[in-house]
């Protein structure tokens, strides 16, 4: 999968992760975090896709952060995953510095450690210390931090505690908390258990592993340089072993880290003027340089990058510089032009000799190499340097062939690209021409540049910087863009020029394009920001530069002082800005904006009132014309009495700018004047001077040769006096030889006196000894007795004791028997118990069996019941029915019954009447 649809999945398990935070989505998370882990750990992968100038990395670096900064109950899985993410990183220089700079990577950790901290041996807290450990490496930790000092409190607990897994990871994390920072070193001082850390720091120097013991004596040197645990270990005595050591840790760092901090510790000790000059005593300075010397050809492009930091802060020191150059060329063999050619191509490895792999390395293209290359020159200008303005000549042209190749190469490379490619490019550029400004300073190697140089390449670099420069297109050199390239810029042209300067009395090509450039009033932006540099380096070749312009009378000197006076408006600007805002301020996107085009609108209404002036010039005719035309009382037609005004005004203005322009050049003319005369009396000066060496000299041979003559009567005399003194020598010789036997003899008595002497008071002390020995035995002596006496009541007071003892162990014999007795009673109802509980245990199976078949039948019966349920439910329903048709069957009834009693009724009515007729009937 691509590292792109990795990142998308990551962010979108993360946003849900956010906004659920359920089991799924944690494993979603996860699985997410260890697909993008796999691809970044493929050997095949690389980190440019984490480009933090892409949006999409960015975010997904966002949400991780967010998860582990929100998160308080965060799950171990997630959070070894995250680590393991930042591990693969911060592997990175610059995501690294954008870790704990823009994301602030070192206190969400801190905190994660605060609260997720486990015990020692806890692999997961060793991970996020070793995180943490390269991310506020190189940087100064802010102590007002409310995370430094728990994080401190952190690291020293593990320090002072017995060595685990935590130690090695928080004495690194301490040497970066502690280097170049006075507060957190104060504090630390301050503590109640700082003795007790420098016990521990000092026990750590014997340890085997040399990456503990050059952590251990960077905390050592941070923390107690000035005072006596740091003044006895760099003391005389014991300097040489300290150098040693470190020699021998950048010699043999099993990793890089170790020579890293090597290294820096290196740099660190050398600003003491005490440790420099113990340095330059130091026997095995020579050989150790040479195996310095050697890691060159044999180290990775990371490594390589220390060497060089070592091999520069070696150079810096007085004494020091010489050594290294004398190491190189001891080494180093002349070759053929054909064997320089193919130095580039040939893998580092391949090569023997310490300068070659310099070259190799200088080389290399900034888009790959970029510290390496920027590295290697530096140490290239520092050899060279040495080799030509030192007082030993040595055939340092010789190599010439090999370096100056390298460095029009480096010249004649097209700016493009990415903007950090860009930078990279343009750094190496400024260091090549700081490299040629230094090979310009010998004759040979300048005749060999002569004819190797192009004045293309000159005319394309100025040419470069005018058209794309933000200097020169908004006239100001403060921006608040980040990969600004615009002190860059200036820094190229300035030493172009300078190197210009330096070559353009061999080329008349580059005389000339170096007079028309100062010429040019494109070039006064550059000046103006290179005279208001923070580098030294290049104020001095700005006003070397602007000296050798002032020569031109078309240089824009008021352009230059308008300029210079824009950069210090700006200046003063953001001065009381900064005053202004108390908390720091982050520049968003719509205040960019603005800032940019307040800027194009100031250059705008500078190139405006620019226009203005030369069109001023134009309407001269026409405003004269008018004034002309109102002095003569003349009709103006088509021009109101307001258009009159402004073109008077305008006139003035312009006579005002012309006075002032006048007045500027007037002055620069008086300083050139003044220059000149100056000039004019140190020549005439170091003429007279001259005479009067020359004249001194004439009076020096003269006495020298009357002071030969008188040498030359004297050394006969010398002959003389010498023979007289031979024969003399002989006599003393033999004097001597009958002195020397005397004197053995006298030495032999000395010494047997000395050891007749000797004797004596050996003897006398033991016999002070053995007297002082017999008080003491005898005070010993009634000491012992009355120990004895004490004694022996204690004796007896111990038998008393002892009895009762015995008594007592009785009864607990008694006791124990019982207790035995109990226990075999307990052990036998204990197995009787446990077979109870197998027959349980099998009763138990037997009825969950039964259970099981019970709990099917119950289904079964439940899916019958509700059979019946819907069955009985309909027949409810017919009976409702049927009761119903009952009721009115019942009603019908009771209405026939009604009826049928009617007609019974009736019936008996009409028995009853039929009766009575007939019994009447009878009865007559």
């Amino acid at each position: 999968m691509e590292t792109a649809s990795c990142v998308k999945h990551v962010i979108m398990a993360a946003n849900q992760y956010k906004n659920s935070k359920t089991d799924g989505n944690l494993v979603y998370l996860q699985r997410q975090l260890e697909i993008l882990v796999g691809s970044l750990s493929s050997r095949t992968s690389t980190l440019k896709f984490f480009n933090l100038r892409n949006l999409l990395p960015v975010e997904c670096l966002n949400a991780v952060i967010d998860i582990l900064r929100e998160s308080r109950d965060l799950k171990p899985g997630l959070l070894s995953k995250c680590i393991s993410l930042f591990q693969h990183l911060a592997q990175d220089s610059e995501i690294r510095e954008a870790f704990h700079d823009s994301f602030h990577l070192t206190q969400c950790l801190a905190t994660v450690i605060k609260t997720h901290a486990g015990i020692p041996g806890d692999h997961l807290t060793v991970e996020i210390l070793n995180v943490l450990q390269r991310i506020t490496y190189g940087h100064k930790i802010n102590f007002q931090d409310s995370y430094v000092e728990d994080l401190l409190h952190f690291v020293l607990k593990n320090i002072t505690n017995p060595i685990t897994e935590f130690t090695l990871p928080c004495l690194g994390l301490l040497v970066n908390l502690c280097r170049d920072n006075f507060a957190t070193q104060s504090y630390i001082k301050n503590m109640e258990g700082s003795r007790n850390l420098y016990k521990t720091l000092m026990s750590y120097l014997d340890d085997q592993n040399l990456t503990m013991m050059i952590f251990t004596l960077s905390c050592i040197s941070y923390l107690c340089l000035h005072q006596d645990i740091g003044q006895n270990l760099f003391n005389p005595k014991n300097v040489k072993w300290t150098f040693q050591l470190m020699f021998n840790i950048v010699l043999n760092g099993d990793t890089g880290t170790t020579r890293q901090y090597a290294v820096d510790l290196f740099a660190d000790l050398l600003k003491n003027q005490n440790i420099q000059q113990s340095l330059v005593e130091f026997e095995k300075l020579s050989s150790s340089i040479e195996k310095v010397l050697n890691l060159v050809a044999t180290s990775t492009a990371e490594s390589v990058v220390k060497i060089f930091e070592l091999l520069l802060s070696l150079s810096a020191v007085e004494g020091i510089r010489p050594i290294i150059c004398r190491c190189i060329l001891s080494t180093c063999s002349v070759q053929q032009r054909d064997h320089y050619a193919e130095l580039a191509q040939t893998p580092v490895s391949q090569i023997k000799e310490p300068l070659f792999a310099v070259v190799h390395w200088a080389s290399q293209p900034a888009e790959s190499h970029d510290q390496a290359s920027l590295y290697a020159i530096d140490f290239l200008a520092e050899f060279y340097e040495e080799m030509i303005y030192s007082n030993t000549r040595i055939q340092y042209s010789a190599h010439a062939d090999l370096v100056l190749p390298l460095t029009l190469q480096a010249l004649s490379t097209r700016i493009e690209g990415e903007s950090h490619i860009m930078k990279r490019i343009s750094r190496k550029i400024i260091k090549a021409l700081q490299l040629c400004i230094v090979l310009t300073g010998e004759e040979d190697i300048k005749r060999k540049l002569v004819g190797m140089v192009d004045m293309q390449m000159f005319s394309k670099l100025l040419e470069f910087q005018f058209s794309n420069n933000k200097v020169a297109l908004n006239s100001s050199k403060f921006t608040l863009v980040t990969d600004d390239l615009s002190d860059i810029g200036v820094e190229i042209v300035m030493y172009g020029l300078d190197l210009m300067a330096k070559l353009a009395k061999n080329l008349p090509e580059v005389d000339a394009l170096f007079s028309s450039s100062l010429q040019d009033s494109r070039i006064v932006p550059f000046l103006s920001a290179g005279l208001t540099s923070d580098n030294r380096t290049v104020v001095q070749v700005t006003l070397q530069i602007i000296c050798f312009a002032s020569m031109f009378d078309a240089f824009p000197t008021v352009l230059l002082g308008d300029a210079l006076a824009a950069s210090n408006c700006k200046r003063k600007e953001e001065l009381m800005k900064r005053e202004t805002i108390q908390s720091p301020v982050q520049y968003h996107m719509p205040v960019l904006q603005s800032y940019e085009n307040k800027e194009n609108i100031n250059s705008d209404a500078s190139r405006i009132s620019i226009q203005d002036a030369t069109r001023l010039s134009d309407q001269d005719a026409s405003v004269q014309s008018l004034i002309d035309r109102m002095q003569s009382g003349f009709e103006l037609k088509g021009a109101n009495s307001s258009e009159i005004i402004d073109l008077y005004e305008h006139k003035i203005q312009s006579l005002q700018t012309k006075e002032e322009q006048l007045q500027d050049l007037l002055e620069a003319k008086s300083l050139a004047l003044t220059q000149a005369d100056r000039l004019i009396a140190q020549h005439r000066s170091r003429k007279a001077a001259y005479e009067a060496e020359a004249a001194k000299m004439r009076r020096l041979l003269h006495s020298s040769e009357i002071n030969s003559e008188k040498c030359k009567e004297e050394i006969n005399e010398i002959k003389l006096k010498k023979e007289h003194l031979q024969n003399s020598l002989e006599n003393v010789m033999e004097e001597k030889s009958q002195l020397e036997q005397v004197a053995e003899e006298h030495q032999q008595l000395t010494a047997a006196y000395t050891e007749l002497s000797e004797k004596y008071t050996s003897v006398d002390k033991s016999l002070l000894s053995l007297k002082q020995e017999h008080k003491t035995l005898s005070e010993m002596h009634e000491v012992l007795r009355k120990h004895d006496e004490n004694l022996k009541e204690q004796c007896d007071s111990a038998a008393e004791q002892l009895s009762k003892l015995e008594a007592e162990r009785k009864t607990l014999n008694k006791t124990l028997k019982e207790k035995e007795s109990k226990l075999s009673e307990l052990t036998k109802t204990h197995t009787k118990l446990q077979k109870d509980y197998k027959t349980s245990e099998s009763e138990r199976e037997q009825l969950e069996e039964a259970v099981d078949k019970y709990r099917a039948n119950m289904a079964q019966l439940e899916q019958t019941k509700k059979e019946f349920q819907h069955q009985v439910s309909s027949l409810e329903l017919l009976c409702r029915q049927h009761e119903t048709n009952i009721d009115n069957k019942d009603k019908e009834l009771v209405a026939l019954k009604g009826e049928v009693d009617k007609h019974r009724q009736i019936a008996a009515l009409i028995n009853s009447l039929s009766s009575g007729k007939s019994e009447n009937g009878a009865r007559p």
